[in-house]
């Protein structure tokens, strides 16, 4: 048997459970306020009326309220303990369908109590609202209707109750005037409340649903927040005692050159300083997370500099092909040079290592111009790797999430990237490329020095 996780998700099984416990409350009041009449017609109003049909149609309500109230506990109890078996029922083709038997009930106790003259022929519209809410447009739709061939039904034929003879709108009156302005009337009303509730109805949705994504984007930045303040910590903590090893290790290494040693342990001595210089190097853009290298002193500089200073120190230079027009190469802004050189080249160095050797890199530089004037630098970045997965997707840019294998980074370059250009005022997107690839999309804002 196919489980129902393969075809709904646990949020739309426990959502469409919650709303039909919701109806479940509001059909009992229906039903308590329909005994009610009942009674006091038949027992005030001495009415004679179809007792046994009145009560079979309130009981056949009932019955089904308690199979709806069942069925939508049973789910939510199975989702509560995991079971991947949970019923399919309640979803929202199943409320279609209890309401549009609802509205079978309404018009068939409107029947036996005189039909479209009954007062209580305006509760159709009670049902069409209640479908706006909590169904789709297209089963809300259905429920306007099944409503307006119900209250016609009821036009044309019903059982006679007497208090209403001589109304116009007796189904044993002549079909005139009266009777089809009503009944126009009553579809164009159903038809405008269908259109309107729904629309709201979905309004309402869509800002729940909003405001969801709103408050789980505020608690992954909190999250990163936290995590960016952490590393910068530890980076600042583990300064001194690394400067410490330094020290002692170039002491050391020092002493030991004087020295008749093994050439191994020599080697050894190297390596220590080698890997102290990597740790350094590591806690330096730890630190810049904090802001440090956003902080770097603005000074102005042409463009073209800033890409030069970018490629000269990557590992694989030729690999990089760079398009930019000469106006564009040599236009000098207010920018942070080092720290947005380093920015760039992890952006650079990551599309190199996706790319694989011999795989190019590609670079488009253009200045965008907007209606408000400000220019805009604008880097679109283009690798000829195998992209990335949609949950890679989601999570780049999270601090220590990386792709690469261990010992190859840390998972801190395009957060710390973000950063710098963020802190700039810019954006950082990225999007899948087709038909294999990425393409990083940079825009920073353009401050140009005033005399």
């Amino acid at each position: 048997m196919k489980s129902v996780r393969d075809e709904r998700t646990v949020h739309e099984i426990e959502q469409d459970a919650s709303t039909a416990l919701w109806l479940t409350k509001l059909r009992w009041i229906a039903i308590g306020g329909q005994l009610l009449v009942i009674g006091f017609v038949w027992l005030f109003l001495k009415l004679p009326l179809a007792l046994p049909q009145l009560l079979s149609l309130v009981l056949l309500t009932a019955l089904s309220n308690v199979g709806l109230w069942y069925f939508a506990k049973r789910a939510l109890r199975q989702l509560e303990t995991d079971d991947a078996g949970v019923a399919g029922f309640p979803q929202r083709g199943d409320l279609g369908g209890i309401l549009l038997f609802d509205v079978a009930i309404l018009t068939g106790l409107l029947f036996y109590t005189g039909g479209a003259a009954n007062p209580f022929v305006l509760f159709y519209v009670a049902n069409i609202a209640v479908a706006g809410v909590v169904l789709s447009k297209y089963w809300a739709i259905g429920i306007s209707f099944a409503s307006v061939m119900g209250c016609l039904f009821l036009l044309l034929t019903s059982h006679r109750l007497e208090v209403f003879d001589g109304s116009a709108f007796a189904s044993e009156a002549t079909w005139g005037v009266t009777k089809t302005a009503f009944f126009i009337a009553f579809a164009t009303c159903s038809g405008v409340l269908t259109y309107f509730v729904s629309q709201l109805a979905l309004e309402v949705r869509l800002r729940d649903r909003r405001l969801a994504i709103a408050e789980k984007e505020k608690e992954r930045a909190q999250r990163l927040e936290a995590l960016a303040t952490l590393a910068a910590g530890a980076g600042h903590e583990l300064a001194s005692p690394l400067s410490t090893i330094a020290v002692i290790a170039g002491e050391m290494s020092r002493t030991l050159d004087k020295q008749d040693i093994p050439e191994r342990v020599k080697r050894d001595v190297g390596l220590i300083r080698e890997e102290l210089n990597r740790c350094k190097d590591i806690l330096h853009r730890m630190k810049s997370g904090a802001g440090e290298a956003a902080a770097e002193r603005l000074h102005p500089v042409s463009l073209g500099d800033i890409l030069d200073e970018t490629i000269a120190a990557m590992r694989e230079p030729n690999r990089v092909d760079v398009h930019i027009d000469r106006a564009v190469e040599d236009f000098k802004a207010l920018l942070p040079k080092q720290a947005l050189s380093q920015a760039l080249r992890n952006l650079l160095q990551n599309g190199l290592d996706a790319s694989k050797h011999p795989g190019h890199v590609e670079v488009y530089s253009t200045i965008l111009m907007p209606q408000e004037g400000r220019r805009t630098w604008e880097l679109i970045i283009h690798d000829s790797g195998s992209g990335m997965s949609d949950e890679v997707m989601r999570r780049i840019g999270e601090p220590f999430f990386t792709t690469k294998e261990v010992g190859e980074g840390m998972g801190l370059g395009v957060f710390l990237t973000r950063n710098v250009i963020q802190g700039l005022g810019g954006s950082l997107k990225f999007a899948k490329r087709q038909p294999a690839g990425t393409t990083c999309t940079v825009q920073i804002p353009l401050r140009v020095e005033t005399l």
